[in-house]
């Protein structure tokens, strides 16, 4: 190797050397009340329900992201927060609708949590007879600058196995 070379590696060295140190550090991530987070996701899940019950579809969209997709069992996704409004706003024209969650697991990482749990949905449609759904759900959920949550993923599916092909009663 001659000098020269020997010399541009050790400046090339030295020089990323120097990069690498003068970078900024990283701002640690601010200490969270895990208690106090999941407080604030169990009264995100508690007006959803609530305004979800009352029919209420502009109160039950509020907790979504405006980006949020929703995606529900045998339909293609929904996204964006007025396109889940909007399907709300269906849904309550044409059915009177409870729901109750169970929450079984929320975990809080940052400016992310996810929860996972079971909901029972009993809708009754204006002319017609009430039938429940038990479903299992994910929700990824956001925290937005304000300091507060609200949905940016959902995703649910039925607990009831699918009907069996021929089971049709004649």
């Amino acid at each position: 190797m001659t000098l020269r070379n020997l010399f541009l590696c050790v400046f090339a060295l030295t020089w990323i050397s120097t990069l690498t140190a003068c970078r900024p550090a990283r701002t640690p991530e601010p200490k969270r009340d895990v208690a106090v987070e999941t407080k604030a996701i169990d009264t995100l899940r508690s007006q959803f329900a609530n305004a979800y019950s009352a029919g209420d579809a502009v109160a039950a969209a509020a907790g979504f992201t405006d980006d949020a997709v929703e995606m529900l069992p045998n339909q293609a996704a929904i996204e964006g927060n007025q396109a889940i409004q909007n399907w709300l706003e269906g849904v309550f024209k044409e059915n009177a609708v409870k729901m109750a969650h169970t929450p079984l697991e929320t975990q809080v990482t940052g400016d992310w949590a996810y929860e996972r749990g079971n909901i029972t949905i009993t809708v009754t449609p204006k002319a017609g007879s009430p039938a429940e759904m038990s479903l299992k759900y994910l929700v990824i959920l956001k925290r937005q600058p304000d300091g507060s949550w609200k949905v940016y993923r959902d995703i649910s599916n039925s607990n009831q196995p699918p009907p069996v092909e021929g089971s049709k009663k004649k």
